[in-house]
């Protein structure tokens, strides 16, 4: 409900929200008919279990010229949509807008930021950015004309986590203007660390990078690598994974030989061995 709220709630009114409803067992539909919100169209779709999949379903019933996205129960800022469609037309040649943000918990306690950078925009070809860990590519932060889909198409169905490879095709096509400004509130539990999908997350984070190598600077694509199984080794040690997380920090390595942060990590690893932990 909080999340219909801050949309509800938004400055810019002339927008319509589209609910689609992927097998949940709680009252949705009902809270939605109570609110009597001819803005709102709700979908039951049954149980998908593909964000892809869900996310093309509404963008099939979507109408607006701009559209943009909000899993499950994070928030938005109240003048989000007002602040990314000035944005847009103000920059006729970019696709698409994101904003900054941040995770938390509870409401109105930031853990971390998207950005170090809070106020500004930047008006850019991001798509060798996205690969820098420049671009926080989080689909609650996306804006973008719905002109850009006869180009990238939509959201990859076979895989399970599809929204980055989708910002990523936007960022190949289409400029983008970054907005710093704090407008997404994204929500961390549980959930997000699921364990039956962070090794698959590992395959298909992977596989971007990979598909995209020969359209990378070769600096940019070893950096990204790096990142990515470092990032991974410390993943693997969160699920006691120990022998995965040194295997990732020695693939980290073989990428920038010159850094000791993989042996820093692969130390602290080896510490976890002998304490038996």
């Amino acid at each position: 409900m909080e999340t219909i709220e801050s949309i509800r709630h938004q400055t810019y009114s002339n927008w319509e929200l589209i609910i689609v409803d992927d097998g949940s067992d709680d009252n949705t539909a009902e809270i939605i008919l109570q609110l009597k919100e001819e803005r709102i169209h709700f979908i039951k779709a049954g149980r998908i279990g593909i964000g892809g999949k869900i996310k093309n379903l509404g963008l099939e019933k979507a109408n607006g010229e701009f559209i943009a996205f909000n899993d499950s129960d994070d928030l938005w800022d109240k003048t989000k949509i007002e602040k990314q469609v000035a944005a847009l037309q103000e920059n006729s040649e970019a696709g698409f807008c994101l904003t900054g943000g941040y995770n938390f918990r509870k409401i109105g306690e930031p853990i971390d930021s998207f950005y170090k950078q809070k106020e500004g925009s930047r008006f850019d070809n991001v798509f060798t950015l996205v690969f820098k860990s420049q671009v926080a590519a989080f689909v609650q932060a996306l804006m973008i004309r719905k002109s850009c889909l006869r180009i990238t198409g939509t959201f990859k169905e076979q895989k399970s986590f599809s929204d980055v490879d989708f910002i990523v095709s936007l960022a190949l096509n289409f400029k983008a203007i970054i907005i710093y400004e704090p407008l997404v509130f994204r929500r961390l539990h549980d959930e997000n660390y699921i364990s039956s999908s962070w090794e698959k997350s590992y395959h298909e984070g992977r596989a971007i990078i990979n598909e995209n190598k020969n359209l990378l600077p070769a600096e940019t694509y070893k950096d990204a690598m790096f990142r990515f199984h470092t990032n991974f080794g410390e993943t693997c040690l969160r699920y006691k994974k120990k022998r995965k997380a040194l295997n990732n920090f020695f693939k980290a390595w073989k990428y920038k030989p010159v850094s000791i942060i993989p042996f820093k990590k692969a130390a602290k690893t080896v510490l976890y061995f002998l304490k038996g932990k």
